[in-house]
């Protein structure tokens, strides 16, 4: 009984590889990361030679199927979409369990050099939307990341010390306690887009993850922290999207990561009056998705 009870509050994590070899694009649709952990991958191809080629990185318990859309809009404009299967997400190893915030962002970055070294005379942009944009963050504040920019869509940076205290001693608790357990997060009534049809349909993919372990979204928290942390030391351009109307991540973080980021060549801001979590896929996406086009076309 003391055994059952004692692995009940036992934390769950993603077992890190043991192999040391270089990261690569083993066969489309697959990365393979420097510890010998595979990720599976999606890409959407400018019919002609690409202008740019954008990594994105999908939010907290997506996919990269959940941007189709997206990946499409930009490939018709010239831009070339690749996006992967993040640690516990998607179809990757270990679906449902935590990594660390630092392996998230060493792959990130493994990913772009692979993509680097592929296309080096083409430009190379990392975009994160949400758990996404935190990665993208710290692997910009936290290691030598060769992009030409990074754009970040209502980024995940809700620290903990922005957060109010029953929130911070509750979650402290149940990581403590049952960190196991895995709300479905079902009555909160949050609203992350306008873009109902679209919300629908990539909710009922397989590859959607509708229950968060607690263990799982404290490694969400301390992602937050860190990016957060790490965002006076981003030595690229970066792009900061937020939509007025975004019900997850509140304006207060969104102001502080700003105050904090350096203001690096081309780095800008836009708020979107009627922009909810999901920028990208909200209703007026195309605008969204327009303006990075512009951004990304700037010189630096």
């Amino acid at each position: 009984m003391i055994a059952t009870l004692l692995s009940a509050c036992t934390t769950a994590s993603v077992p890190l590889g043991k192999a040391n070899q270089q990261p690569s694009l083993i066969q489309q649709p697959v990365f393979r990361m420097s510890d010998g952990t595979e990720l599976f991958a999606q890409q959407w191809p400018s019919p002609g030679k690409a202008k740019a080629h954008l990594l994105l990185l999908h939010g907290f318990n997506e996919y990269p199927g959940a941007f189709d859309e997206v990946g499409q809009a930009f490939a018709q404009q010239g831009v070339t979409v690749w996006a992967y299967d993040q640690r516990g997400f998607g179809r990757s190893p270990y679906r449902g369990l935590w990594s660390s915030a630092e392996r998230m962002a060493t792959d990130a970055r493994q990913v772009t050099q692979v993509l680097r070294k592929m296309y080096p005379k083409q430009p190379l942009y990392l975009a994160g939307t949400s758990m996404g944009g935190a990665v993208a963050l710290l692997a910009a504040g936290s290691g030598d990341l060769k992009v030409d920019g990074i754009i970040l869509l209502a980024p995940a940076v809700w620290t903990s010390e922005t957060q109010p205290f029953y929130q911070r001693w509750s979650l402290e608790l149940a990581k403590r306690f049952t960190p196991a357990w895995s709300p479905t997060g079902e009555g909160l009534n949050i609203r992350p887009t306008d873009n109902i049809e679209l919300l629908k349909r990539i909710w009922q993919s397989p590859w959607m993850i509708r229950k968060s372990r607690i263990d799982t979204v404290a490694g969400l928290v301390e992602l937050m922290n860190q990016a957060s942390a790490a965002a006076s030391q981003v030595k690229v351009p970066v792009l900061l999207l937020y939509g007025e109307k975004d019900q997850l991540v509140p304006k207060k973080p969104i102001d502080q990561l700003w105050a904090r980021l350096p203001k690096t060549g081309k780095t800008q801001q836009i708020r979107y009056p009627n922009g909810w979590h999901l920028l990208m896929r909200d209703l007026q996406g195309p605008k969204v998705i327009g303006d990075m086009m512009t951004w990304m076309a700037k010189p630096q």
